[in-house]
């Protein structure tokens, strides 16, 4: 596959985290799995769209959100393809488009065609990654502006996905004003997963970004650096994520897996 990112423009990281573009270069189909992330993602596809293997079978739609999810989908690529992939804030996004991202047993949200059906047939008609994102972001400041005012639930889930935390999902909780219970209602509604599954799926992601080069893994240094009680949790957390054990995952060729779980910007 071919990818390339791009990084928003200051104005518009209130939401955007990332731009990604999959082209699927190779003559024959690729079989490959998507890792859950920390944040969601508006996807676009043009050509054939890529094909749910597990955990249900089908084509996946043209557009939709990607959002939050709790293990890894396998998934075919088709030869043909094209995608476009804006990769969001997760509580910001649907917030502003009033839109439920919890997917429950689904493994996509479904956007409403309107707007989002004339957004994907105007990316459709453009030919450039460049021209793609300059038409969303028109579209962005058409539907959103550009000002966006964090509330309780940004600011939990920005405090958990912060790599400097030191605090529990529970001592969290605690500063704000609307009971647990009431905050954790609404955090799955607009993220997607409750904050203890997100803090599982950000302590996996680091792990993974922190031995990205090494020749050796030190998998008692990713125990302590993941703040995992011990080699266990860490095996039976990684595998949940996964679906596969730690030793098995880093050993192989992970460069498609990289693209397909939008993790090769610091090479964009």
């Amino acid at each position: 596959m071919e990818v390339v990112f791009r990084k928003p423009e200051e104005r518009f990281r209130w939401l955007v985290k990332q731009y990604e573009q999959i082209i699927a270069i190779e003559s024959t189909d690729i079989l490959e799995k998507f890792i859950p992330r920390e944040d969601v993602s508006l996807v676009f596809h043009f050509g054939t769209s890529p094909y749910l293997i597990e955990p249900q079978r089908g084509y996946l739609p043209s557009f939709f959100i990607a959002p939050v999810v709790s293990d890894c989908k396998l998934m075919r690529i088709n030869a043909s393809n094209l995608s476009f992939i804006v990769t969001c804030i997760p509580s910001v996004l649907s917030k502003v488009f009033k839109i439920d991202i919890n997917a429950g047993n689904n493994i996509y949200v479904k956007l409403p065609d309107n707007p989002f059906f004339g957004l994907w047939r105007e990316l459709s008609s453009m030919d450039s990654f460049t021209d793609k994102i300059d038409c969303f972001q028109m579209f962005l400041e058409t539907r959103a502006g550009e000002e966006y005012t964090p509330d309780h639930i940004d600011i939990f889930y920005n405090t958990i996905i912060d790599p400097e935390t030191e605090k529990s999902v529970s001592e969290i909780e605690t500063e704000f004003t609307v009971s647990p219970r009431t905050i954790q209602r609404q955090f799955i509604k607009r993220v997607g997963v409750s904050p203890k599954k997100l803090e599982r799926i950000t302590r996996l992601n680091r792990v993974w970004e922190s031995i990205s080069g090494m020749d050796t893994i030190d998998y008692q240094n990713l125990i302590y650096k993941g703040g995992y009680y011990d080699q266990s949790h860490f095996i039976k957390d990684f595998k949940e994520i996964t679906g596969e054990t730690p030793d098995k995952f880093f050993r192989r060729d992970l460069s498609n897996v990289r693209i397909m779980s939008g993790k090769e910007c610091e090479q964009g």
